[in-house]
């Protein structure tokens, strides 16, 4: 391609990269979260937006009419055992839309005399359905590169580059023997690892569990579901915790607002909402999500996703009360998307609306 063509996209490139890196954290925290409903295991996830300096050299060696390949946003997902990648791959086809002529699916890799040992690879793009919403609708046309791999996979993924670029002629044959034997005991190490947890599960179900000392009636009782006076005895008998999460919407980006009593009360209500809509109904619940929160900063990071995610000019009003209730609305969506309360005219949609001051 020659370098005009590469400088043009390179610019366009610039001028939205703010856009790729806002969709490369979305949809990382979605994978993420749909990772983790589906209960699979994994080592780390990744999501970025390819650098421009990358993207410039991977022009540099392609014609215009390759221009399709490029990948420009890109979400890694390590897991420890390759049953996993299955588990991942029923959730990725029923919530996006799969390019099939550039994905390699793992019936892909079924080939006995394939060379090396290759990761699961998906191009994707935002569902129908997902893409309509208002919060997802400006990234409709963007596809990203999804890649699935153990741990093992991605080990031979940034070694057999680096091995790969020094063979030369003379030893080209009896390099790339040894780099398909390396390949092939990968391979049997993780299904080796695989066949050991199985054998492990086995072996637990033939362990009688240790036998549980009796307890009174009254402690066997389940936690009954909080009422709003009790909740809101939750952070009035420790104030400190809504002034955390005040401090953590002022440090995600939020501007700073006061609002009076009768706002702040209106705001505790649509909070109790989304909470019971969220399945979160025990004051045990309430106190394990907050903690969960908190560890890590987790919280405070899906505060910085959402503030990014919307219009520069959006006209906040979030008081502690309105962060915990974005807070649960992006971390549980997957729960409360389908929600009668969540549609265009339900409680949670009017209670986002009057936080992002929209009448």
């Amino acid at each position: 391609m020659n370098k005009r063509r590469i400088y043009e996209i390179g610019i366009k490139y610039v001028e939205s990269l703010k856009l790729y890196e806002e969709y490369a954290t979305r949809i990382r925290n979605l994978i993420q979260d749909l990772v983790e409903l589906e209960g699979v295991e994994f080592y780390a996830i990744d999501g970025w937006a390819e650098p421009p300096a990358e993207l410039l050299r991977a022009l540099s060696g392609l014609e215009e009419k390759d221009l399709g390949g490029v990948d420009l946003v890109t979400v890694r997902v390590l897991i420890r055992f390759p049953e996993d990648v299955l588990r991942i791959e029923e959730v990725i086809k029923s919530e996006f839309q799969i390019d099939t002529s550039r994905s390699i699916p793992s019936s892909g890799l079924e080939d006995p005399y394939r060379f090396g040992y290759p990761a699961v690879v998906y191009i994707l793009s935002l569902s129908q359905s997902r893409s309509q919403l208002r919060e997802w609708a400006k990234y409709k046309d963007l596809s990203f590169r999804l890649e699935l791999r153990t741990m093992l996979q991605e080990a031979w993924a940034t070694i057999f580059p680096r091995v790969n670029q020094t063979v030369g002629t003379s030893s080209e044959k009896k390099v790339t023997r040894e780099l398909v034997l390396l390949a092939a005991l990968l391979e049997k190490a993780d299904q080796g690892f695989l066949s050991l947890r199985h054998e492990m599960k086995d072996e637990a179900l033939l362990i009688p569990p240790p036998k549980q000392p009796s307890q009174p009636v009254e402690a066997l009782e389940a936690e009954k579901l909080f009422t709003d006076e009790e909740l809101y005895n939750l952070f009035r008998e420790d104030p400190s915790l809504l002034g955390r999460w005040n401090a953590f919407a002022l440090e995600a980006g939020f501007p700073e607002f006061k609002p009076e009593a009768g706002y702040l009360r209106e705001s505790f209500s649509y909070l109790c909402t989304i909470l019971r809509a969220a399945n979160i109904n025990t004051i045990s619940e309430v106190r394990k999500f907050l903690s969960d929160m908190e560890a890590g900063d987790k919280g405070l990071q899906q505060l910085r996703n959402i503030h990014d995610a919307f219009d520069k000019n959006t006209k906040w009003r979030v008081d502690p009360f309105s962060a915990l209730f974005l807070l649960v609305l992006n971390f549980k969506w997957e729960e409360l998307k389908d929600r009668p309360e969540t549609s265009q005219s339900g409680e949670l949609k009017r209670g986002s609306d009057r936080i992002r001051n929209i009448n």
